[in-house]
């Protein structure tokens, strides 16, 4: 039986594997990180550790909100864990910045004395949106039982929102500013909505808090992407066999990393931007040329490569003729789209994104990027016609991931199978009422305002999607080169 990743085996990696190039035990935590799941151990836990290497006391202490198996697991490796990043030349790296996990339910006034040590200066999540507690138009869900606890029971919190606002009170009663707070969610305008929920939560807890907290605590927007599959079996027999040693937790990630902050802290930070963290003013054009471009052509590939029976999104780039399409997609209609000048090259960053496609490495299923299509593709996919429309450019090739989700929404009750959907229950009932009539399937889901809003009226919009819908049809595998070059 192998020997354990410890600060002692740390020693004996093989040299291929990478290491903490600064000395853990002389470093002490500046961060402390809400959620640490393996996003966040894969991406900015990652970068903190590289960048610990130019100074600074920066170790994270990782509170789980719920579960304390992460505690369990690296506790018994003095804290440490690898990444296997997967890559033509794959590579192992050791992770030492995490000092220690903590569990709410079993550490909570060590957590309060972490969150409020006046060494901590960041207070970062990952949370996922749900962990915000918002209601659909952005306020603090004040309906949401864990706010309705905290509200009842502000010195034990159970949400991050509730436990965020504790640790600031008694900073703002220690007059201690020189703390960020950073949302590392996958969100749009992430700091503003975490900064919302904060500020009106402290208003109702004490007006005072809510002004002091507005006038000197920043709540920085960020924007992150790296695909992090889930860990199993097999990736633990790899990083044994990379490592010669036993990880009890081990993590993947692809090669392709991101993470973009908006350059606004009331406090110190580590030296980020040396690791490749990019620091700017205009996060929202960074979030917009994602959207727009790595995950509209994401679900243009799910619900194409679907039609043409492919599985995942290595399978689907793959294919020669739905390659030549992504690309013609990309920078006849989707480029275009996007103001960035002098903010970011977008024609470098897209074909880095078509380079992620080709990673045979990463097994990410189409299936799973075409769920919640009505909730997705307005964002993706829409708000770019609409762009395009609006400025007299075509948005012909658009039209066709909208054609190709109908014709799946089809497949889907043709081949009775799960449609993971908000809407699932209307689609799934249109696809019954229309079934084996395309045109009127076509016809009634284009009518749903609430995925199609204004451009349910729009006649060269409806008549595109039918058309594409037509065609869109007879794709197989044997013809896919002559139908989709017929979209134009």
């Amino acid at each position: 039986m192998s020997a354990s990743l410890t600060k002692q085996t740390l020693t004996q990696l093989p040299a291929s594997v990478k290491v903490p190039e600064y000395p853990r035990e002389e470093r002490s935590r500046g961060i402390v990180h809400i959620g640490p799941g393996a996003f966040h151990r894969a991406h900015q836990a990652v970068y903190t550790d590289m960048a610990m290497a130019y100074g600074g006391n920066w170790r994270i202490t990782g509170v789980s909100m719920r579960s304390a198996t992460l505690k369990q697991k690296l506790s018994e490796q003095d804290n440490l864990y690898s990444l296997v990043v997967l890559d033509n030349d794959p590579y192992v790296q050791v992770v030492g910045a995490f000092d220690s996990v903590l569990v709410l339910s079993e550490d909570r006034d060590a957590i309060m004395r972490a969150l409020t040590d006046a060494n901590t200066h960041i207070i970062s999540l990952t949370i996922t949106e749900k962990g915000y507690c918002l209601t659909s138009n952005g306020d603090l869900d004040t309906s949401h039982s864990d706010i309705m606890h905290d509200l009842a029971n502000p010195d034990t919190p159970v949400s991050a929102i509730g436990l965020i606002v504790s640790a600031l009170k008694y900073r703002f009663e220690q007059q201690q500013t020189d703390i960020t707070v950073i949302s590392c969610d996958n969100l749009a305008d992430n700091g503003k909505k975490l900064h919302k929920a904060v500020m009106q939560f402290a208003a109702k807890v004490q007006p005072a808090l809510a002004e002091w907290i507005g006038a000197n605590i920043c709540f920085p927007c960020t924007m992150v992407d790296s695909i992090t599959p889930a860990t199993d079996e097999a990736l633990i027999e790899l990083a044994e066999q990379k490592l010669g040693v036993k990880d009890n937790w081990p993590i993947q990630r692809e090669a392709f990393t991101q993470w973009v902050v908006e350059d606004t802290f009331s406090g110190p930070r580590p030296q980020w931007e040396k690791v490749g963290v990019t620091f700017t003013d205009d996060v929202a054009t960074f979030e917009n040329a994602k959207l727009r471009i790595l995950n509209g052509t994401h679900s243009t590939l799910a619900y194409v490569g679907t039609l043409l029976g492919k599985q995942t999104v290595f399978e689907a780039i793959s294919d020669e003729a739905l390659e030549h399409f992504i690309g013609e997609l990309l920078h006849t209609e989707i480029l275009p789209s996007i103001n960035a000048d002098g903010v970011m090259d977008l024609s470098a960053y897209a074909d880095a994104i078509l380079n992620r496609y080709k990673n045979r490495h990463i097994r990410h299923l189409l299936s799973q990027i075409a769920w919640d299509g009505s909730q997705k593709l307005p964002f993706r996919i829409l708000n770019t016609i609409r762009d395009n429309l609006a400025k007299s450019n075509d948005a012909t090739l658009l039209c066709v991931p909208i054609a190709a989700w109908i014709l799946f929404i089809a497949k889907r009750h043709n081949d009775q199978e799960e449609l993971v959907d908000p809407l699932a229950e209307t689609l799934l009932g249109l696809a019954k009422q229309y079934h084996g009539d395309t045109q009127g399937l076509t016809a009634a889901v284009l009518n749903l305002p609430q995925v199609f809003a204004e451009l349910s009226a729009n006649k060269w919009f409806k008549d595109t999607v039918q058309s594409h819908v037509t065609r869109l049809v007879e794709l197989n595998a044997d013809n896919a080169a002559d139908v989709l070059k017929t979209l134009k």
